[in-house]
C-alpha cells in the first residue's frame, strides 16, 4: 500500500512540476503550446521517466501497461513526440534522452510509428526540428538491414 501511495504522490508531483512549468513559462509560448494539453498523458507516462531519461536500463511494466493502453487514445503519441522535440530545452524541468524516448514503443513491444511525429507536430520536413525523428528513421532502418543481413549469413552458414 505505502509503494501505491508513494507512485500516486510521485504522479501527482510530476502532474503539479508540469502544471507550473506551463504557468511559468508563459514568455515561452512555443513550449507552453507544445505541453498545453499534455499534462495527463505525461503524468500516465511518469513511470517511463527512468528510461527516457537514461536512468533504466529498460522501461518497468507499469510504464510499458500505461503506455500500451493509452498510445492511441487522446494526446499521448503526439505527447511522446513532444517530449523529444522539446527534450533540450530547460524549461521542461527534466532531461530526456531523445532516442530512448522515440525506442520507448518499440522497447515495450507497443506499435506506434515514430516517423509520423513530424506530421503529428505539424513541423516542415527539412526544419531543425524534425531532424531528429528523420535520423531514429534512418538508424532504425539501418539497424533493421543489419539485422536482417546477419540472420541471411546465419542461415546460409548453417546450410554450409
Amino acid at each position: 500500500m505505502a509503494r501505491f501511495m508513494g507512485y500516486s504522490q510521485n504522479r501527482q508531483m510530476l502532474a503539479l512540476c508540469i502544471t507550473v512549468a506551463v504557468m511559468f513559462l508563459g514568455v515561452r509560448s512555443e513550449l507552453s503550446q507544445d505541453i498545453k494539453g499534455c499534462q495527463e498523458a505525461m503524468s500516465d507516462l511518469y513511470s517511463c521517466l527512468p528510461f527516457v531519461s537514461n536512468k533504466a536500463k529498460a522501461p518497468d511494466s507499469t510504464c510499458c501497461s500505461t503506455l500500451k493502453a493509452k498510445i492511441d487514445k487522446g494526446q499521448t503519441k503526439k505527447c511522446l513526440c513532444t517530449l523529444v522535440k522539446d527534450r533540450d530545452d530547460p524549461g521542461l524541468g527534466f532531461k530526456v534522452d531523445g532516442n530512448r524516448a522515440m525506442s520507448l514503443p518499440s522497447a515495450c513491444h507497443v506499435p506506434a510509428n515514430i516517423s509520423q511525429c513530424p506530421d503529428l507536430l505539424h513541423l516542415l520536413p527539412d526544419s531543425p526540428a524534425s531532424q531528429i525523428f528523420k535520423q531514429f528513421n534512418e538508424s532504425s532502418s539501418q539497424n533493421v538491414g543489419h539485422k536482417v543481413q546477419a540472420a541471411k549469413e546465419e542461415t546460409r552458414g548453417n546450410l554450409v
